[in-house]
């Protein structure tokens, strides 16, 4: 007979995987991957082992999850706010998305995606595939406002990759040097380049 302690928790979460799903998210988020092992976060939810085993047959798979569910909440986000379903162009987007990005809690997800290509990064066998994830919802959403704003798609794919980069490259900068400010005087200076096709066109446009 197992001696794993069952708790309130354990009982609540043995038959309802969104919400374990959830809890484990928020931990992963926090405490990263590096280190995780089943039985301290099992520890750490109130839950024995085997109930995160029998939904997340091992931690490869519970990584893999976390993962997914963090993308499905930034889908989530950009289709549900209504600010930002009413940005009418990807400038207006990330305009409208940065400051949201910038709270601690939500960093947290740019944390991760440094620490798993740190850790697995410069390994030839090294699975990146959720990390790949990570960044291609990021990817598919700028491309497709790009192309709203006037952009062809060899362009738009070019240039949300640009700008993908600089919003990584300026939360590792803001994360390191807390220097805000700068920041996002950078991030407005970048945004410049989304500037509509049409406008950079017209005549005068360049000086």
């Amino acid at each position: 007979m197992s001696t794993e302690r069952v708790d309130g928790r354990t009982l609540r979460f043995q038959h309802r995987r969104p919400e374990l799903l959830a809890a484990v998210t928020d931990y992963v988020l926090t405490h990263g991957v590096t280190e995780l092992s089943l039985r301290p976060l099992a520890q750490a939810l109130g839950v024995t082992h085997a109930t995160l085993l029998r939904h997340f047959s091992s931690k490869e798979e519970l990584i893999t999850s976390v993962v997914d569910k963090i993308r499905t909440d930034l889908t989530d986000r950009l289709t549900g706010d209504e600010q930002l379903r009413a940005a009418d162009s990807a400038a207006e987007l990330v305009k409208a998305l940065w400051p949201r990005l910038c709270e601690p809690r939500e960093q947290r997800q740019f944390l991760l995606l440094f620490e798993m290509v740190g850790h697995n990064g410069w390994k030839p066998e090294g699975d990146l595939g959720s990390a790949r994830s990570l960044v291609g919802d990021w990817l598919d959403v700028l491309v497709g406002k790009l192309m709203q704003d006037g952009w062809p798609p060899e362009d738009a794919s070019a240039l949300a990759t640009l700008l993908l980069a600089q919003v990584r490259g300026l939360q590792l900068d803001l994360l390191v040097s807390g220097d805000r400010a700068r920041v996002d005087r950078a991030l407005e200076f970048s945004l410049r380049l989304l500037e509509r096709p049409a406008a950079r066109d017209t005549p005068g446009s360049h000086g």
